[in-house]
């Protein structure tokens, strides 16, 4: 029966290695702050009737089906996003790896050797090992534990990344597809003005040939026809542009030609579905940039307390199985096999001075994520309430420009029949096609306006997706 005997002086050592352990441990500081803390949002919040979140499917909410398609083809399409799911794969390979720091750790080894004796002796010895080892560090003091909590905020942070990218694909895929058909329709407006104006120039033109008008009306109508001419160059560069645009965030290179339904062009889409908002609170749970600051806290007070946890020793559990291989014609005997195992103590002390100063540079990186975290909060309240506010006003003017267009179209009609009758100057129908081309103009930049500003606040409210519902969305 085999006898385990302990040497006096190896107790003694013992001991007075557990004393120094706790005299370095006795004063272990605290973290810094305990997690993300509360922001007051206040009661001044400008919610829209409806108290439900925002349709995840956003952009269905336009009466326009060209308008849902060119966004879920940039979610599905979009090299971004792509370069996100790496960023998500990579974390969540560090995960598995940390996870696999609290499973035993095994090796092996083996080696061969030949060798001839000196002497004379023509005789080869041959020879070799071969061991199997284990390791296994029991987390006492939970270290181990942090470190694997710190990875899992890490994930999550790469998929509130992913996601924050996401919401921003679809938004620009909206604006881009937005400022398209806005131009065609104030290019078809700048047309439609352009001929009206060029049959009033020819007017004037005949009326100035028979004496029946002035150089002054035939200079003021070549003016006015001119400036508009001069317009739609701009517009067609805005056209170029968005579908520049909508070629790259779709995937596709923009020399391309951009497959787009014509039975679109020219039509801005509206919002026909309600905004719902929902309360300040729940706002600020789906942003993605708050979900990711939020992350970073948990990540930092992880490591932070995996830092902590290195003022305390590791303890190892080791094991050994090794033998010894011979050409005596007898590969394993008792003679030939050892084996070996117990634990190990590893630790930093007694001096720790870079082990506090490494808990101060966690400490520093907690403080920062959390003060990063309260930016967030504040930049998304003010981010929304701007967008909701901005979305309001351009509704509000609506009514105005339509009643406006209405006027002006009825005072065109009028300033055009009494200039015919010779009751008034042509000076009255330029100043009445002037008036008319700009209230069209107002009524279509007011209805692109609203469009864009739907978005952006469907942006600001954060995007409204899990990461299910994100997957579900690029999957078609």
């Amino acid at each position: 029966m085999t006898r385990f005997q302990f040497a006096r002086p190896a107790l003694i050592s013992g001991a007075l290695l557990a004393a120094l352990i706790l005299a370095g441990c006795a004063g272990v500081p605290e973290a810094p702050v305990a997690g993300p803390a509360p922001i007051e949002t206040g009661p001044d919040f400008l919610a829209l009737p409806g108290s439900d979140a925002p349709n995840p499917a956003w952009w269905t909410g336009f009466d326009d089906p060209e308008l849902s398609r060119v966004v879920e083809t940039a979610l599905a399409a979009s090299p971004v996003l792509r370069g996100a799911d790496y960023s998500v794969s990579e974390t969540e390979a560090l995960l598995r790896l940390a996870l696999l720091s609290k499973s035993p750790n095994l090796a092996s080894s083996a080696s061969a050797t030949v060798s001839r004796p000196t002497g004379g002796n023509d005789d080869f010895d041959a020879g070799g090992t071969a061991a199997l080892a284990s390791a296994w560090e029991l987390d006492v003091f939970g270290r181990l534990g942090d470190t694997i909590a710190a990875a899992r905020y890490d994930e999550a942070a790469a998929r509130e990344l992913r996601r924050d990218l996401a919401v921003t694909v679809a938004s620009e895929t909206a604006l881009a597809y937005i400022d398209l058909r806005s131009a065609e329709a104030r290019l078809a407006v700048g047309e439609t003005n352009a001929s009206v104006q060029k049959d009033s120039l020819d007017l004037v033109q005949t009326l100035f040939d028979n004496g029946r008008a002035n150089e002054l009306d035939l200079a003021r109508a070549q003016a006015q026809y001119r400036t508009t001419l001069a317009s739609l160059p701009v517009f067609r560069a805005s056209i170029a542009d968005a579908r520049s645009r909508l070629a790259a965030l779709t995937g596709q290179a923009a020399t391309l030609p951009l497959d787009l339904d014509t039975a679109q062009a020219k039509r801005i889409p509206r919002l026909v579905a309600g905004l719902d908002t929902g309360t300040p609170e729940q706002m600020l749970r789906r942003r993605p940039d708050v979900r990711r600051a939020e992350a970073r806290i948990g990540s930092a007070l992880a490591l932070g307390e995996a830092a902590r946890a290195s003022l305390f020793p590791r303890i190892t559990l080791n094991t050994s199985l090794f033998g010894v291989i011979s050409d005596t014609g007898v590969a394993f005997n008792e003679d030939s096999i050892g084996l070996s195992f117990g634990p190990a103590i590893s630790w930093s002390g007694p001096d720790l001075r870079r082990v506090y100063v490494q808990i101060d540079v966690n400490d520093a990186r907690t403080l920062g994520a959390a003060a990063d975290y309260e930016a967030a909060v504040l930049d998304a309240l003010s981010d929304a309430e701007t967008a909701l506010s901005n979305y309001v006003t351009e509704r509000q003017r609506r009514a105005d420009l339509d009643a406006a267009l209405t006027a002006a179209r009825r005072s065109y009609e009028l300033a055009r029949l009494r200039f015919e009758q010779g009751l008034d100057s042509s000076l009255d129908v330029l100043d009445a096609q002037r008036t008319l081309l700009d209230a069209e103009d107002r009524l279509a930049v007011n209805e692109a306006e609203i469009a864009r500003r739907a978005i952006r606040a469907y942006r600001a409210l954060g995007g409204v997706w899990t990461d299910e519902e994100l997957t579900a969305f690029r999957a078609g």
